[in-house]
């Protein structure tokens, strides 16, 4: 069906009062940004990401929408030495 392929490359976020239907958009030399059915940007701190596409996920982060996961190779330590 149309519609669930169109959902399933949606990105949904909520602003904490509404949840809305987003759409990255690209520009030249910036990270990619969110935007509305509008065409307004929104910043990454303004919403809390619900569901994204797989595909997406890469340019999400370097828009500073999904954060940086730490390498699996990476040494940390959760201690108080």
């Amino acid at each position: 069906m149309i519609e669930t392929d169109v959902d399933s490359l949606a990105v949904f976020a909520s602003d904490g009062s509404i949840i809305q239907r987003l759409r990255l958009f690209y520009l030249d030399d910036a990270p990619p940004t969110l935007i509305d059915d509008a065409g307004v940007r929104i910043a990454p701190w303004e919403i809390n990401l619900l569901h994204w596409p797989r595909e997406a996920e890469a340019d999400l982060r370097r828009g500073g929408y999904l954060p940086v996961c730490p390498s699996d190779t990476e040494l940390w330590c959760n201690c108080a030495d």
